[in-house]
């Protein structure tokens, strides 16, 4: 995984919708993974007296098929499992999973994130309606609105009560 996740192509998904990196990075290492087995049972075959061009014949008469399949199958679960938390924890940001899986007390993650995210949608939607000319004007409602943003972002989280 360290090789292929440094090869060029392996990037070819990066802005598009998260399913597809996902899908296809599972697809290349399940296929990495399956031709190292069948790479590792040629080994074994040589290792045993074989004769290379034996091979076929052997993976057709020999190799437990149903169980190769099987683990390959159980690989490419793991793979989804991982490659979707790596893409999340990038999406997220690097190291932010970790902080809500370990260190976070769960229900004050849940509303931490979701006030961040609110602010976060009402700075866009502020930077998508006003000309970045009005957040320069001090005392605009553009300027003071963003500024006021900016103090609950930066300030330290409390825990909204619902009335």
């Amino acid at each position: 995984m360290l090789v292929t996740d440094n090869l060029p192509f392996m990037r070819r998904f990066d802005g598009a919708p998260l399913i597809q990196p996902i899908l296809f990075k599972s697809a290349i290492y399940w296929l990495c993974v399956f031709m190292v087995r069948l790479a590792e049972g040629l080994l074994h075959f040589l290792a045993a007296g074989g004769v290379l061009a034996d091979f076929p014949a052997h993976l057709v008469q020999h190799f437990s098929w149903p169980r190769f399949l099987s683990i390959q199958l159980w690989l490419m679960v793991l793979f989804l499992i991982y490659v979707t938390t790596h893409e999340l924890n990038v999406l997220i940001g690097d190291g932010e999973l970790y902080r809500l899986f370990f260190r976070w007390n769960s229900s004050k993650a849940k509303l931490t994130r979701r006030q961040r995210i609110r602010l976060l949608t009402r700075l866009n939607r502020l930077t998508e309606a006003n000309p970045i000319e009005a957040f320069s004007e001090r005392g605009s409602p553009a300027h003071t609105e963003l500024v006021g943003i900016l103090r609950q972002l930066a300030s330290p989280v409390v825990p909204l009560t619902r009335a």
